[in-house]
């Protein structure tokens, strides 16, 4: 598709939107996601330079126009501004939350990478059985795969996947992989914790951060009880004590 190849789109919007979005998903700051997309639409642009001219005009005016804000947008990630003005503590949680949520993304696919390629492995390593098993035949078993044993199947995936499994979880990679994600969830979902309780204690709603302290204020409540119910029981038995001689000398 090179833009006005279709009546349904004359102008090409529907690629410049994804290659824009295509710029933009491999920025990390604000000044870099401007540059990317002002590099992506002049390269489309000259890439259509015979086809509108008006339309050139307009992208050549838009990606001067976006290298001019380049400089005026900050180069660091949105998670490491300063917090400033009202509400402090909720603009750090929320910019927890971002910083914890890419974290958590970070790790899910670095695990799902790992994860596809034992998948893969096995797969591979299954399928030469088969051929080992039945060569020249394994098209058309998987045609009539209805007809196969499918216990007999089962015995030779697990056959194969499970010495592998064991093999890639006892990896130092593979551990450190499903130790990150593990680290990643609990940070966003303390964040996220904590977000809930800023909310819920705003609309004077009971929050699980309220309930925990009110849990240890009735433990607290317990344990003075508890010293004082001994602390009387130890008068009672120092009375008892101090009158027990006068009523023998009566």
């Amino acid at each position: 598709m090179t833009g006005n190849g279709t009546g349904a789109d004359p102008l090409g919007i529907a690629r410049l939107l994804a290659i824009s979005t295509q710029a933009l998903e491999s920025a990390r700051t604000p000044a870099e996601a401007v540059e990317k997309l002002a590099g992506a639409l002049d390269e489309e642009r000259e890439a259509r330079a015979d086809e509108n001219a008006e339309l050139n005009r307009l992208l050549r005016e838009w990606v001067r126009n976006l290298r001019l804000m380049a400089p005026l947008l900050p180069d660091h990630h949105p998670s490491q501004t300063p917090t400033l003005g009202p509400y402090p503590r909720r603009q750090d949680l929320l910019r927890d939350f971002a910083e914890h949520s890419e974290q958590y993304q970070q790790a899910l696919m670095h695990y799902l990478d790992a994860l596809t390629g034992l998948a893969e492995d096995c797969t591979e390593a299954f399928r030469a059985e088969l051929e080992t098993r039945y060569p020249d035949q394994l098209d058309q078993l998987i045609d009539d795969i209805a007809e196969l044993d499918h216990d007999l199947l089962l015995a030779q995936w697990q056959a194969i996947a499970e010495p592998r499994y064991e093999q890639w979880l006892s990896r130092p990679q593979t551990q450190a992989s499903i130790a990150g994600l593990i680290n990643a969830w609990s940070a966003l979902t303390k964040t996220l914790r904590e977000i809930a309780d800023e909310w819920l204690e705003g609309l004077g709603l009971p929050s699980s951060r309220g309930l925990d302290d009110l849990a240890s204020e009735l433990q607290r409540q317990r344990r003075r009880h508890r010293e004082e119910i001994h602390s009387l029981r130890e008068e009672i038995s120092e009375l008892r004590a101090a009158l027990t001689p006068k009523q023998a000398g009566r």
